[in-house]
């Protein structure tokens, strides 16, 4: 009995060498097991090639014919997947798991994993913990708004400032920079260990990584960039820092470094920018401010998504946050050079008369601080009960 093909395929003079293999296979795909595909070939040749292709790849070599000069060759398609797997639908790559397989790896979310694939050692699987509606969005915002921090900077324009005031510029710059290796180092850490298929959320930590790294470049270009160079760093910054680094669970490290920490940094970036002594270092701490905004609003986004999912983690979160405070109950005060450098600054010298001013600047701004920690955290569902004693608890280090 003749059977009709399902398809048909012109290989023109395409020999093996020359990729008939990639055009037959790609027409065999489209087939079921058991239909005939009709290939119609100029070279002679093809019939002894085809037929043992044929019997290699599991097909059915249906014979060879000739009319009008042509060789028409017919191939019943076998029942062997080049690809052990069923293809996902296009509506794939929008499904967010909820518990995400570490055996589907480095593949894209709505990719088609074929069996047999290795497990991969990501351990945030969970989508609760690990991904939030507003990522994509804040990522996109985030590529948009990137800038350079060697030619967006009027470094040109940078006027000489009296010794005090550059020596407490290049203090804060030194703080600000080791505080934002912390910020990068964080979610570097965590980049391996989420799931592919929580992309949006891979993406933005990317580019937090990205920001922060930019960050450091400025704050150390600006600390050298009138000769006063970087300054000290405290026991104290470090030890604090470290416990960040140290968390072992990414909602909380999360929760503590952004919401608590870099919120806390928004308000002194701010009040370095108000009160900064040219307007190169006012733009610094600017632009600065604006990334850190997006890396806060992430962190607040993706909690709430968590404790809305689960309200047991608001209890999880509040537990890390006071565990990191008893940790560091000896810290009693940011480090004095860095107090005192704000203090500098905001009363635009030593000058005893002014030095009240900035005294009473600086006890403003960690009221500012502790009342913004405080509405931070009643976004994403504590109590104002709760969130006056997280805050009260925060490290005095600020991040």
């Amino acid at each position: 009995m003749i059977v009709a093909p399902r398809a048909v395929c012109d290989a023109a003079s395409l020999s093996f060498g020359e990729g008939l293999e990639v055009l037959i296979s790609r027409k065999l795909d489209t087939l079921s097991p058991g239909e005939i595909l009709e290939v119609s070939s100029d070279d002679p040749s093809i019939e002894h090639d085809l037929r043992a292709w044929s019997r290699f790849m599991a097909h059915e070599w249906r014979g060879m014919r000739v009319e009008n000069s042509r060789f028409i060759c017919s191939i019943q398609r076998g029942a062997a997947q080049r690809i052990i797997a069923k293809r996902l639908p296009l509506e794939a790559v929008t499904n967010i798991p909820a518990i995400a397989n570490p055996q589907t790896g480095f593949s894209p979310r709505g990719a088609t994993v074929e069996d047999g694939s290795p497990g991969f050692p990501f351990d945030v699987l969970d989508a609760n913990l690990a991904w939030n509606p507003e990522a994509a969005t804040l990522y996109e915002r985030a590529v948009s708004a990137q800038w350079n921090a060697a030619t967006d900077i009027l470094w040109n324009a940078l006027p000489a400032i009296g010794l005090e005031l550059e020596q407490s510029v290049c203090q804060l710059m030194t703080f600000l920079a080791e505080n934002e290796f912390a910020a990068l180092y964080v979610p570097a850490k965590w980049i391996p260990r989420i799931h592919p298929h929580f992309v949006e959320t891979i993406m933005f930590l990317s580019t937090q990584i990205c920001d922060e790294a930019r960050h450091i470049e400025v704050f150390v270009k600006r600390a050298l960039a009138n000769g006063g160079g970087l300054q000290f760093s405290s026991a104290s910054t470090e030890r604090s820092l470290k416990t960040l680094l140290d968390r072992e669970d990414f909602l909380e490290a999360s929760f503590l470094l952004s919401v608590l920490g870099e919120g806390t940094f928004l308000d002194l970036l701010r009040f370095i920018e108000a009160h900064a002594p040219d307007a190169v270092t006012a733009e610094i701490a600017r632009r600065s401010r604006i990334d850190e905004a997006r890396h806060v609003q992430f962190s607040i986004a993706h909690m709430k998504h968590a404790i809305e999912s689960d309200p047991n983690f608001k209890q999880k979160l509040a537990a890390a946050a006071r565990e990191r405070a008893a940790s560091l109950a000896e810290v009693r005060s940011v480090n004095p050079l860095v107090e005192e450098s704000l203090i500098v600054l905001a009363a635009g010298g030593l000058q005893p008369d002014r030095l009240p001013a900035g005294v009473r600047a600086v006890r403003e701004l960690y009221d500012t601080m502790h009342e913004n920690r405080i509405k931070r955290l009643q976004q994403i569902g504590f109590s104002s009960e709760d969130s006056e004693h997280l805050s009260q608890s925060h490290t005095p280090n600020f991040m």
